[in-house]
């Protein structure tokens, strides 16, 4: 039987965690806070270093052909409440393609994610997503300013597009690397609650804020537990 070190948070540290991101962000919702903890735990019990990217994901607004002035959200084949898992599967699917190219076939791969869906003010929705890497694969975004580099960033921009059937990169920029986007962190910083760890939680703190969720249908979805 297969024995996990655990890098949990105790309950008075995910009530802390939670005060602080309701500080900032008014009411969130304790469940989705502690389940996406629990995500990015577990994905330390398989991975010792971690290489998480925040990403936010938007919808287009295209003329319709008789009516320039009305704006639609996407393509009519595109049904909005499985674009984010055409989205993961597509980022999936590129990475065992490359993993193929490079020999590494034999070698398990795992991707976390977490995403929450938003709208506020908009006509359509947004997502704000999370992405955890094993940092031995992959550990950068590389030059997202370039759209024809062979990149992590660029492989997430391909997956939104093809989610919402668009050409890349003619909607490369729905994909949007906010500041700070990359966080970097081990076991060692999990067990410490080293800067770099404790920013990273504080920071998706945001996902779960209660006042821009988007009311009847699903908003909140993450990886499967790794075994």
């Amino acid at each position: 039987m297969k024995i996990e070190v655990g890098y949990y948070l105790m309950p008075n540290e995910l009530k802390n965690l939670r005060v602080v991101a309701e500080a900032k962000h008014g009411e969130i919702s304790s469940e989705q806070l502690k389940t996406s903890v629990e995500v990015i735990t577990n994905f330390l019990n398989k991975h010792p270093r971690v290489f998480a990217v925040r990403v936010d994901l938007r919808f287009p607004h295209i003329p319709v052909m008789d009516d320039p002035d009305m704006p639609t959200g996407f393509p009519p084949e595109v049904e909005e409440e499985k674009v984010i898992t055409r989205f993961i599967a597509s980022l999936k699917s590129q990475i065992h393609a490359l993993r193929h190219r490079k020999g590494k076939t034999g070698k398990p791969f795992f991707l976390g994610y977490i995403w929450v869906k938003e709208q506020v003010t908009s006509q359509h929705p947004h997502y704000h997503v999370v992405l955890l890497f094993n940092r031995d694969d992959y550990g950068y975004l590389g030059d997202y300013a370039n759209f024809d580099a062979d990149n992590m960033a660029t492989r997430i921009r391909k997956a939104w597009c093809r989610a919402l059937r668009l050409a890349y990169p003619d909607y490369a920029s729905l994909v949007h690397f906010p500041p700070d986007a990359e966080y970097r962190f081990d076991r060692r910083d999990a067990v410490l609650h080293n800067d770099n760890f404790y920013d990273f939680l504080e920071r998706i703190g945001y996902f779960f804020k209660l006042r821009s969720k988007v009311e009847g249908g699903r908003n909140y979805g993450r990886s499967e537990r790794i075994r």
